[in-house]
């Protein structure tokens, strides 16, 4: 390597070459024995320190005391040489001795990167990459008695920043979900929320240093947290101070400031199944609403409108789509996709259109979005476009042989399935260089009427009477006839379960590995609407008779709550167990749930989760 060649040429002026140092796959490189032994001690986790390259182990094995110096050289595995540098010469008795930069100064360093010195000085950590540290110990005067080192990964993460409840914000709902902006980049990212009461006269920093916790919670995965039903309840007129810091492997990335919100009410949440709030519309909402990251819902309506409501229902923008709005989903970033008579927009957090795209006719389903941005959706002119994500351009086309209404999905390889009306499934892949390539298709008797859904290495679909699985390549593997027509997609529940939704006014569960039916939940009207699953188990869903229902797993009806008219518009679920969903009454609902949230596994509502972005696809796959 280039650190060895420059060690060979540096040495051989005193007289000493270096022995040859192969690099293992492991943790670090691999040396060969020679009488001292030399760790350096383990770097944090994603991080890499100037302090670090001098906390170092060295164990002479031997009965003699050297007079050595240490010479250490850092690589980047993509950059080569960066920087060597040497102690002074110290004594090194028989037995274990602990170094760091005090007891080795003065220690000269020599850069061979200018923007890699520059970034180092000013930070005082290394810069993201993977760093080959390698140390030497030479005897002053003669050759290599001892090396070691260590490969590090270093992923410099910035710290979250708070979302939800604004500071100083009046907070009214007694369960309010706490949201924040993840710390960069957020893969593995785990994060502590700590609320604490403030104290008259007490500035929010020194509450959080000092008062006890009134409320935390230790490695939330995710960047948002509903308040549960089984903790302290806030008071009312108190005021509390709350803070979010991350972590990686254990080891901070940084904590948030410390926000205040004042509770203004402390009435326990509603009855399972009572209103919280309805929102009302010019027009019948056929749209499943989504959440947004910061926690408000986004719906369409009939109308041409797109609307977005706080949690308490309170209207915080609308936008003008130019026709009925069928499909809305939420992106990471505060984006909102849409589509309808108009085709598809992109509008950003605040509502303002970023991008629209008329397509070849209406799209009466949810696009999806996979991690490269690129957006996919059908139109009802039998074309499955490929959309750039950021600018709205129109990258490839497919055509189907028949109309497509349904929405799309991917797995978690990034291939993108998805139904036509001429009773065809459909696999493609896409890449940026090639567009579109069709994996394979799968034909069946009639008209797709839900799905596709995924869970684990297998697809389930229904048509007509039938829920069907097939495997990742196209396989059948089962197909259950039920009393009558499937209108809805099926979910899957975390432990395998299919369940699908009829004309007669019953839910079916199936064995997700035989089609064997297990249940049925007997709403006893016809089933518009594709249910949704709660951490529970419970099951809500829309029916014609203008009612919303939550049933059991065992099949027992929990409780209805009554529309105006019926409920085609499948529910959301959010994490503190409000259901949302839309009615032909022209309004947007919010219901109590059971506290409880959306179920985490499986596929277990309506376009996966509540962002209605279908797609499992992992970060890098399918570009």
């Amino acid at each position: 390597m280039l650190s060895m060649m420059f060690c060979a040429l540096m040495l051989s002026q005193r007289g000493l070459v270096p022995v040859a140092v192969p690099v293992g796959s492991g943790t670090g490189p691999e040396f060969p024995q020679l009488p001292v032994e030399v760790e350096l001690l383990s770097p944090p986790p994603g991080q890499l320190y100037v302090e670090d390259l001098w906390r170092v182990r060295l164990t002479n094995t031997s009965s003699a005391t050297f007079s050595v110096y240490l010479f250490v050289t850092i690589e980047e595995a993509s950059q080569g040489l960066l920087m060597d540098a040497t102690t002074s010469v110290f004594l090194l008795p028989p037995g274990t001795m602990y170094m760091s930069s005090v007891e080795l100064s003065p220690i000269s360093s020599e850069f061979y990167d200018n923007e890699f010195e520059e970034s180092v000085g000013r930070m005082g950590n290394f810069p993201d990459g993977t760093y080959i540290v390698t140390i030497y110990v030479y005897e002053d005067g003669g050759g290599i008695i001892g090396q070691g080192g260590v490969t590090q990964t270093v992923r410099n993460h910035t710290a979250p920043e708070l979302l939800y409840p604004m500071d100083g914000e009046i907070v009214n709902e007694p369960l309010p979900l706490f949201t924040w902006l993840p710390g960069l980049p957020s893969a593995d990212i785990d994060y502590d929320l700590r609320i604490v009461e403030l104290l008259q006269d007490q500035s929010p920093q020194s509450a959080i240093t000092a008062n006890p916790a009134f409320f935390l919670e230790e490695g939330v995965p995710d960047p948002q947290l509903a308040y549960p039903v089984i903790a302290d309840p806030f008071q009312c007129g108190r005021t509390y101070g709350w803070q979010v810091e991350g972590f990686y492997q254990g080891v901070s990335v940084g904590a948030t400031d410390v926000w205040t919100f004042t509770v203004q009410s402390s009435g326990s949440p509603d009855e399972e199944g009572s209103g919280i709030w309805s929102f009302e519309t010019g027009d019948r909402v056929y749209c499943s609403p989504a959440i947004a990251p910061d926690g408000s819902i986004v719906c369409g309506s009939d109308d041409g409108f797109v609307y977005s409501l706080d949690q308490a229902g309170v209207e915080q923008w609308r936008y003008a789509a130019g026709g009925p709005v069928f499909g809305v989903i939420t992106a990471e970033d505060g984006r909102v996709f849409a589509t309808g008579n108009f085709g598809i927009c992109c509008l950003d957090a605040s509502g303002f259109a970023v991008w629209r795209n008329p397509l070849s006719g209406r799209v009466t389903a949810c696009p999806i979005m996979l991690p490269s941005g690129m957006v996919f959706a059908g139109a009802e002119g039998g074309i499955f476009h490929a959309i750039d994500g950021f600018t709205g351009e129109t990258a490839d086309t497919l055509h189907a042989e028949g109309q497509i209404y349904l929405s799309a999905a991917a797995d978690r390889s990034g291939t993108i399935l998805f139904s036509s009306d001429d009773g065809k499934l459909h696999a493609v892949g896409y890449s940026a260089g090639s567009g579109f390539q069709e994996i394979w298709s799968f034909g069946v008797d009639e008209d797709i009427a839900g799905g596709p859904v995924i869970f684990g290495d297998r697809i389930y679909a229904a048509a007509g009477r039938e829920v069907m699985c097939l495997d990742s390549e196209g396989n059948g593997l089962w197909s259950s006839t039920l009393p009558s027509a499937v209108y809805t997609g099926p979910v899957v529940s975390s432990s395998g379960v299919v369940y699908a939704g009829t004309g007669s006014g019953n839910v079916y569960a199936l064995k997700g590995d035989t089609g064997e039916r297990t249940g049925v939940v007997p709403a006893g009207a016809v089933i518009t609407s594709t249910p949704a699953l709660m951490v529970t188990g419970a099951m809500v869903f829309g029916c014609e008779d203008g009612r919303l229902h939550c049933y059991s797993p065992s099949g027992f009806s929990l409780w209805k709550f009554q529309t105006g008219d019926q409920v085609r518009s499948s529910p959301t679920v959010g994490l503190d167990g409000t259901v949302y969903f839309g009615s032909d009454d022209h309004r947007i609902y919010a219901v109590t749930g059971s506290g409880a949230g959306p179920m985490t596994d499986g596929w277990p509502q309506f376009c996966l989760d509540s962002s209605n972005n279908g797609s499992l696809a992992a970060e890098g796959e399918g570009e």
